[in-house]
């Protein structure tokens, strides 16, 4: 079977599994992971695309404007079986023909849509396991992210601002054919006060965070790197060394059927036993990753359990440091698929005595 002949029948014992009559693919994430990695978005800080999908048992169907809809059918969709719906500017948009399409069906959806019910998560979960396509792809990715960063941090110097250090990761994407969802870039004090460093004029003198959200093939890579500038601060070292050893409790601990709610107990509990108790509710911890940015559902579903073929990114913070790597689940242990060798390392060793090797402080 072909990766999208997975994919559909996997949609379609979904259909049968919530006895529905349909799916509706509008958002982008789910459209590159039907797709193989197509891209549906034209304006790109917004999550639906310009063609919906809707699949159903026997058919499969997809709604455009005249604008996007030979694009759909020539590019995007091609040799997917599609029957692409053009519709001009003067009719009703893709959501009211989606609608008065499935009138009386049992439908379920990616965004809200009238007669029917949206549920992104069972969208999500319909990822995985991932394909082994999509694996060779994010390891690929992997070691793009290593790359990457590793590159960056060799061309910036004490004294470049926030939004130069940006520019530069930014080439450093471009040069690959990568894009960024998300940026953050942190100076100094910046990564004490704040989780969310968007870049500024700041200029950095002793360290810098760099922590974006990297995306090839629809697939994502939400990773964390600290440069440190001639030495490394006493007090960065002990933070970064416990968000790193809380990283390597999580890795070592992670493996197929966990309940992800068990893991984040034992975060609980490794933040408070390091001395940085009040710190945990700061930020979120961690999620799944994969078309989707970061499917942080569960954090809150109880019955959500760690999958083969799945790919996570624990986001371990402190004020003033993060650990973050791209991490996967495959044949049965835990890959960093974004360490290659390019960053210097360091090993922690865990509660029940596995040794963990973790991307450490660059020191330019």
């Amino acid at each position: 079977m072909t990766d999208f002949e997975i994919k559909l029948e996997r949609i379609r014992h979904l259909l049968d599994r919530r006895q529905a009559d349909a799916l509706v693919i509008a958002r982008r994430d789910n459209f590159a992971w039907l797709t193989g990695g197509e891209e549906s978005g034209v304006i790109l800080n917004q999550e639906t695309g310009f063609v919906y999908l809707v699949v159903t048992r026997k058919e499969l169907t997809a709604a455009a404007l005249w604008a996007d809809a030979a694009k759909a059918k020539e590019e995007l969709l091609a040799g997917l079986g599609f029957t692409v719906h053009t519709l001009n500017w003067k009719q009703p948009g893709k959501e009211q023909y989606i609608e008065r399409l499935l009138k009386g069906k049992k439908a379920l959806s990616d965004i809200p849509l009238e007669g029917c019910l949206c549920d992104t998560e069972a969208v999500y979960e319909l990822e995985y396991p991932m394909t082994e396509t999509e694996i060779e792809r994010y390891r690929e990715l992997g070691r793009l992210s290593d790359r990457i960063l590793a590159d960056t941090a060799g061309n910036i110097k004490r004294g470049m601002t926030e939004q130069e250090i940006k520019a530069e990761l930014l080439r450093q994407c471009a040069d690959r054919g990568v894009e960024t969802d998300v940026l953050l870039v942190g100076a100094d004090e910046r990564i004490e006060k704040y989780r969310h460093c968007t870049p500024t004029e700041k200029a950095a003198e002793h360290t810098a965070l760099l922590s974006p959200v990297l995306r090839r093939y629809g697939l994502h890579s939400n990773i964390a790197r600290m440069v440190c500038f001639g030495s490394v601060p006493e007090e960065v070292r002990e933070k970064y060394d416990a968000v790193c050893q809380i990283q390597a409790e999580i890795i070592s601990m992670s493996r197929e059927g966990i309940p992800f709610g068990e893991i984040f107990q034992m975060q609980e509990r490794s933040y408070r036993q390091l001395g940085y108790g009040q710190e945990w509710m700061r930020h979120g911890h961690g999620a799944p990753v994969g078309y989707m940015l970061s499917d942080a559902s569960v954090l809150y579903n109880s019955g959500r359990r760690m999958m083969p073929g799945q790919a996570y990114e624990w986001y371990v913070t402190v004020s003033g440091a993060k650990s973050a790597e791209l991490v996967m689940n495959t044949g049965g242990r835990q890959e960093i698929l974004s360490m290659t060798g390019l960053w210097p390392e360091k090993e922690y060793r865990t509660s029940n005595g596995d040794v963990i090797k973790l991307p450490d402080i660059w020191i330019i």
